[in-house]
């Protein structure tokens, strides 16, 4: 703990900071020094009272203790010590400066992004699934499995840091064949029940298939930014242990049906029909990733998480570099810039429209060398293009030899761009990127061929079914660099009070009505409430953002609290955020659609539509 610059002792340590607390547990960031001017920041986990009276408890604790630090592993936070100090149970664990997948998913929701872009969501659950598949796989001394399942997969227990890596944590309630009794007690349910595996509901023993299947809960997540099953506990439970799920297109119509696939696939009900072990989960992500976006820069999550928490990194005297290319595929997922919604249906998701382009900054050699300057890009040095057309030139050869065993009315269409990596659509419908071979089959009179590729010129032409080419080889040409960011005006509009722009933007407010509506579930959920009102306050104040954090840490502990979804949808519309405000005035009037705000709503949403 600190105050006025003093710390607190405790044993060895130098506590900090409190970190947050739970029913069971007591988090500190503290410091560690290991000898004179040599010191290091850890985490302290200390067992609260009266579980630390409580023998069970004790013992489950000391399990994860002795669990956590015989796994050693990239993506697993490391456990180094534990023990006893003043009569008090603590860990002292891996210091992670980042934050959980929890906030990063509500932050991106802040920010415009209604869920993760496809690439990222995959790229940061394969390397969960190499932290659990190390835990999965532990043997002892004697060589002989540890039966290790983790039991709590979910966005609170994995830790994304500022660099980008990719962290497991909280084996509290996970169980190896040594640590005790074997099986979970009759009818005991322990975890997170929206992350619940069919096997837990029902109390069963458990492996590792179980997290498999949590762990794709949680992609279902990142991909959708909502649950395969939401609603209050004993209609989730219910409805997770026969399968009733909710598929990923239902939320996101355009997400890639193969991806779906694996999804669905970690989510079958019987544990023969999912993937038999993280590891192969992780192998089936990472051939999707190498097939679907080979080009999606290993840095992304690094830049993501920059860009999103760029205000806290800033007061930490670490603000971060933030390159342009990414800015600009930011802007493409939020909707509000980029190439990309050339003539997408309306109801698709700017995020996966994105899904497969690359950042040109971070594959073009000239803009990593920074050569040039000029908005039209650098020119390539001339063993690129040669490097570049050996490539074309086998990868044509190649299909050429496939193409010879095909009928003879099919056409073969060469497309190859400069540079590489370009999303190929055929009369709207994507086909890959380049450089690829289209099969033309007879029929139609002509085509439209378009390629797209994040910060540069879209590109199209009318290809005539009675005079397919052979090749298509096109340079793109780069877009030029985005207007600076407008000052954020969030603030202003509520502070100016009820005149002019603001009085527009700013909806009408029935604080009575409201408060009645939400007496039923606040009197049911009063931390739920708490968060409610705290957001409401925070709402008057003008504080937008902060209101939207309290809003959705209400929805975590009630998910069917309609007046949380209309604060969202307030919020949305006081930063300009369309597809928060959307979603939070359709969620609320799904569940109050006589509710206090229910005009409001309705008026927001028919103003969108008639645009």
């Amino acid at each position: 703990m600190t105050t006025g610059g003093q710390t607190t002792r405790f044993g060895k340590y130098e506590l900090q900071e409190r970190l947050g607390a739970g029913g069971m547990a007591v988090v500190h960031r503290a410091r560690y020094t290991v000898a004179e001017g040599v010191s290091r920041s850890v985490v302290i986990k200390r067992v609260r009272d009266p579980y630390a009276q409580d023998p069970a408890f004790v013992q489950m604790f000391l399990n994860e203790a002795r669990i956590s630090m015989g796994l050693s592993h990239g993506n697993i936070v490391q456990v180094f010590d534990f023990g006893q100090e003043a009569g008090e149970y603590f860990l002292a664990m891996e210091w992670v400066d980042g934050q959980p997948l929890s906030k990063v998913l509500k932050r991106s929701k802040l920010k415009g992004m209604a869920h993760l872009p496809a690439p990222l969501a995959v790229q940061l659950m394969i390397e969960v699934c190499k932290g659990l598949h190390h835990a999965h796989t532990r043997r002892d001394e004697q060589g002989r499995s540890l039966g290790l399942v983790h039991r709590d997969v979910s966005p609170d227990n994995v830790l994304v840091s500022h660099e980008g890596e990719v962290k497991l944590t909280d084996f509290g309630i996970a169980k190896a064949q040594w640590a005790g009794r074997q099986e979970t007690d009759a009818g005991v349910v322990r975890g997170k029940f929206l992350y619940l595996s069919p096997e837990q509901t029902r109390a069963e023993a458990l492996d590792a298939r179980s997290d498999v299947y949590t762990a794709g809960v949680v992609l279902f997540e990142m991909l959708t930014g909502r649950r395969p099953v939401e609603g209050d506990q004993g209609s989730v439970m219910e409805r997770i242990a026969t399968g009733d799920l909710t598929p990923t297109q239902a939320y996101v119509p355009d997400l890639d049906p193969s991806l779906g696939a694996l999804v669905s696939r970690a989510l079958a009900l019987r544990r023969d029909d999912r993937f038999t072990s993280a590891e192969d989960f992780q192998r089936a992500l990472a051939e999707w990733l190498a097939y679907r976006a080979p080009l999606f820069p290993t840095s992304t999550l690094r830049h993501l998480m920059g860009w999103l928490f760029e205000e806290e990194l800033k007061l930490a005297g670490q603000p971060p570099r933030i390159p342009e290319s990414f800015l600009r595929q930011a802007a493409v997922w939020t909707g509000e810039g980029g190439p990309a919604g050339l003539d997408e249906p309306e109801r698709a998701s700017s995020v996966h429209r994105a899904h497969a382009s690359a950042f040109p900054e971070e594959h073009v050699p000239g803009a990593m060398t920074g050569a040039g300057t000029e908005e039209s890009g650098p020119a390539l040095p001339g063993w690129v293009w040669a490097a570049f057309a050996v490539v074309a030139v086998l990868f044509f050869a190649v299909q050429s030899l496939v193409s010879r065993h095909e009928a003879p009315d099919v056409r073969h269409l060469q497309v190859a761009t400069n540079p590489p990596g370009a999303e190929v659509r055929w009369d709207g419908m994507p086909m890959g990127v380049t450089p690829m071979v289209l099969k033309v089959e007879p029929g139609a009179g002509s085509h439209q061929l378009a390629l797209r590729f994040v910060g540069y010129q879209p590109w199209a032409t009318t290809v005539s079914q009675d005079a397919v080419p052979e090749r298509v080889l096109v340079t793109l040409e780069r877009l030029p660099p985005p207007p600076p960011p407008p000052e954020p005006v969030v603030d202003a509009r509520v502070k100016d009070g009820p005149s002019g722009a603001a009085a527009i933007k700013r909806p009408p407010v029935n604080l009575r009505g409201e408060a009645r509506d939400a007496f039923s579930w606040t009197s049911q959920s009063p931390d739920a409430g708490a968060a409610y009102t705290l957001g409401q306050q925070l709402l008057a104040a003008g504080k937008a953002l902060e209101a939207g954090e309290k809003f959705w840490k209400c929805l975590e502990l009630k998910e069917t609290a309609a007046e949380c979804h209309l604060g969202l949808g307030r919020v949305g519309v006081l930063t300009d955020r369309d597809a928060m405000a959307r979603e939070g005035y359709q969620r609320y009037l799904s569940l109050r659609p006589r509710g206090s705000g229910a005009a409001e709503a309705r008026k927001y949403l028919n103003a969108k539509a008639a645009r």
